[in-house]
């Protein structure tokens, strides 16, 4: 069985590695021109949103 340390590193990477790429999208890539780095960027932010509630959510279990 996964411990739940485990499960909460990993969504903890994953929410800052999103959240970071989004990041580095918007602050590099000319997103006003291009509509497919503007999606790539908005979905990276959604699941950044996501992890954080995963992560608030893991922190009430224990």
């Amino acid at each position: 069985m996964v411990s739940l340390q485990i499960v909460f590193m990993v969504t903890d990477f994953i929410t800052i590695s999103s959240g970071l790429a989004a990041t580095c999208i918007v602050i590099f890539g000319d997103t006003r021109r291009n509509a497919g780095q503007r999606s790539v960027a908005e979905k990276m932010v959604q699941i950044a949103a996501i992890g954080a509630a995963a992560i608030a959510s893991l922190l009430v279990i224990t």
